[in-house]
């Protein structure tokens, strides 16, 4: 092969965003390599340039070097992610840091995008393909759970591998490897989230409709396949029965308290999950605004940039309905079943409603827009894709430069207090104590809140800070996820009544106060 044969396979053709009926089922090596390694750059960019939150630290305190317990028991501890935990336990006691905590979710994030490439490409074939690729690669909600220390990152790669066993079993001449390889990745994607259960029953009604078995051999691989797959996560589904509030899903039982806050479901909850999925978390409004007591006045604020980013997704989901035969049917049934049992638990008050809670169906919700995009007349379709990858590089910009879109800069704080807090004054730090912790080397007693309950009132909040300020002539006070234990902002304002308190550091998402006793202050945050 000439030079420059080689490098005209690595480019796409002008068209490349717009389907037709005769492109190339497969995609090239060329492509998928050049999607892969710019996939991999994204990912690997800054991979600790953020620091660890809250979520992050479940993860560490799990397998941390130096608590009592070997790799088994911190391993069969845990419910949500065992696999994850069992990857980053070895890492961890190589270097114990974020990097070896992130690290293979990052991986795991790149390996993702040529198996893809390969599902799309017998599924969707030519140009639609490409495209889906390529938002996958640019993906911020992708890039996010890829540099996060949580089993998402795995729960993503392994779906898409049960849908590449899936494509392999509906072929006739299937064999016994295909049915090991679902049940594997069917496994991966439990051991890595619970939730890895919606796809099953997703993908396992696709079956019925899409790939019903003809033969006694057939039923035998699904068989074989589901079968396997079940034995293999039996010991953590029988765990999760005791843990999740399972009976609250039986007809006629009472939900009982609310997960969090006054309810897990809102309308809002689909259309929110969709624009997430493409934009991740950093465009529009940020997660810490979307927990602000106004957020509906957020969100009106913002409704300029949330129509123009659902106007494309909008299109290529449309467009897809259209399009829809037997062949891509299948992606409907493997997106609608999840979120329908996510919809049903979350009304049931059995768990909570989160987008990375559906993280399996995020790479078929690509998929059937990118076909939705590419069978779109021309002009509309190089529009649509246009502003679609705009608005997702724009997201990333954000995520990557913008402080407001940051996790909370708990490490920040942290290290400005191990700074000025030179005589051990002890440090208040509500919600985000394990994250301080993690973090802060200096002296003085770091004040818990852990366990206790969220400050509704400004009475309550007097009530704190009788029990906590007592005896103190000083304290610090670090302020980060307020919404957890403060959502109305009566502490600082509590705090200022009894002494002087003063804003001395910010960074994204957190504030650091000094509070000195002085009797009554005027001065308010």
């Amino acid at each position: 092969m000439s030079r420059t044969s080689r490098i005209g396979s690595l480019v796409p053709p002008p068209d490349w965003a717009v389907d037709d009926s005769v492109g190339k089922a497969e995609l090239s090596f060329g492509f998928l390599l050049m999607a892969t390694l710019l996939g991999a750059v994204l990912r690997l960019y800054s991979l600790t340039g953020q620091a660890l939150w809250v979520d992050e630290l479940l993860t560490w305190q799990m397998i941390r070097p130096g608590i009592p317990a070997g790799f088994t028991e911190q391993i069969l501890d845990s419910i949500q992610g065992p696999l994850y935990l069992a990857v980053v336990w070895p890492l961890v006691r190589l270097q114990d840091s974020a990097l070896m905590l992130r690290l293979p979710a990052a991986i795991a994030g790149i390996a993702t995008i040529p198996l893809f490439g390969m599902v799309v490409s017998r599924l969707l074939g030519g140009r639609a393909a490409r495209l889906a690729v390529l938002l996958l690669a640019l993906n911020p909600f992708h890039v996010w759970y890829s540099q996060e220390s949580r089993g998402y990152s795995f729960l993503m790669m392994f779906s898409v591998l049960m849908a590449l066993a899936i494509l392999g079993l509906g072929r006739r001449k299937s064999g016994y490897g295909l049915a090991f390889l679902f049940a594997l990745a069917a496994a991966g994607a439990v051991w890595s989230n619970l939730g890895g259960m919606f796809l099953w029953l997703g993908m396992g009604l696709g079956v019925l409709i899409f790939h019903f078995p003809s033969n006694k051999r057939q039923w035998g691989l699904w068989a074989l396949a589901f079968g396997v797959a079940l034995i293999l996560v039996s010991p953590w589904l029988l765990k999760a029965t005791g843990i999740w509030a399972v009976g609250r899903a039986l007809p006629g039982s009472g939900m009982g308290e609310s997960l969090r806050g006054e309810t897990t479901f809102s309308p809002l909850a689909w259309p929110y999950t969709l624009q997430t999925f493409f934009y991740g978390y950093s465009l529009g409004p940020s997660l810490r605004e979307l927990h602000q007591p106004d957020r509906i006045a957020v969100l009106r604020n913002a409704w300029p940039v949330l129509l123009l980013g659902a106007a494309p997704v909008g299109l290529g989901l449309v467009a897809g309905l259209f399009r829809i035969d037997r062949k891509r049917g299948q992606l409907i049934v493997w997106i609608i079943v999840p979120m329908l049992i996510l919809t049903f638990l979350a009304l049931r008050n059995v768990k909570p409603w989160n987008p990375r809670y559906l993280a399996m169906v995020f790479p078929w919700v690509l998929a059937f827009t990118a076909y939705g995009l590419a069978g779109l007349p021309r002009r509309a379709g190089v529009v649509a894709t246009a502003l679609l990858c705009c608005l997702t590089l724009w997201s990333l910009g954000g995520y990557y430069w913008n402080g407001r879109y940051f996790k909370a800069d708990v490490r920040a704080a942290a290290t400005q207090l191990e700074l000025i807090n030179f005589q051990g004054d002890p440090i208040l730090v509500p919600a985000v104590t394990s994250v301080f912790k993690y973090y802060y080397r200096g002296p003085g007693d770091v004040i818990d809140t852990y366990g206790l309950p969220a400050l509704g009132s400004a009475r309550e909040a007097e009530e704190f800070c009788d029990r906590v300020l007592a005896g103190r002539t000083k304290c610090w006070l670090v302020l980060a996820r307020e919404w957890y234990f403060d959502p109305g902002g009566h502490l600082p304002r509590a705090m200022s009544r009894r002494g002087h308190l003063r804003l001395d550091t910010t960074a994204p998402g957190v504030r650091v106060y000094g509070w000195e006793k002085q009797g009554t202050s005027d001065t308010e945050p």
